[in-house]
């Protein structure tokens, strides 16, 4: 069921592989060496600027620390998975939390009204993530060996952006949604100049605040 219900976002996640897969090429990184990157870090965002810093030799502090920097994001995908996995085994504890991505986490968000118990809720997510690690890998794979394969005059550079607003899309259920989006958007590209990329995060505990305020205003 997660498998299915990834399927119509992923058109975003292959030349954002590719573009990867090239990426590492140009690096001039092994085969090995780039599916090792590819496999234990697993975060495409990340991956493509440490490799960009990684080609103008950037010191190692400076390549490590924005790659985790850019992943801070998923500090908050966790807590909101936590409640579903809390009863879960260790094992998939570790892979539900290993293969966290965007596509992974706003495709199970968009259909969490349809799960009836915390197992229907954690096979959904493997399903998604199951499939995106498929057509990620293959995609990576297939960027390195040929290069970015597809011709520049199609513009597929737009399709990671589209893809992350397909994903939002279908959590936009009430006004409050709209409204915690419409400010995420705005103050995302105010900050977006913050150093070290720590705009993104910013914006979101600010949404998160703001949310907060929404909800025990409604309480009251």
């Amino acid at each position: 069921m997660g498998f299915r219900a990834v399927l119509p976002i992923i058109s975003g996640i292959i030349p954002f592989g590719a573009v990867m897969g090239s990426s590492f090429s140009e690096a001039r990184l092994s085969f090995f060496e780039a599916m090792l990157m590819n496999t234990t870090v697993y975060a495409g965002a990340a991956q493509l600027a440490t490799v960009d810093l990684m080609k103008l030799d950037a010191a190692v502090f400076v390549v490590v620390t924005t790659g985790l920097i850019i992943n801070l994001r998923f500090l908050l995908y966790s807590a909101a998975m936590a409640p579903y996995v809390h009863d879960s085994s260790p094992l998939v504890k570790f892979l539900c939390a290993f293969t966290l991505t965007d596509q992974s986490y706003a495709t199970m968000s968009a259909n969490q009204d349809k799960f009836e118990t915390n197992t229907e809720a954690v096979n959904f997510y493997l399903g998604t993530a199951f499939c995106m690690i498929l057509v990620w890998d293959l995609a990576v794979i297939a960027g390195f060996v040929f290069g970015n394969f597809a011709p520049s005059s199609w513009s597929l550079d737009y399709a990671v952006p589209l893809s992350f607003v397909a994903l939002l899309i279908p959590t936009l259920k009430n006004k409050t949604y709209v409204a915690v989006a419409l400010f995420s958007s705005i103050f995302s590209l105010i900050l977006h100049e913050l150093p070290l990329r720590t705009g993104l995060m910013t914006t979101a505990l600010l949404a998160m605040a703001l949310s907060w305020f929404i909800v025990t205003r409604k309480k009251t």
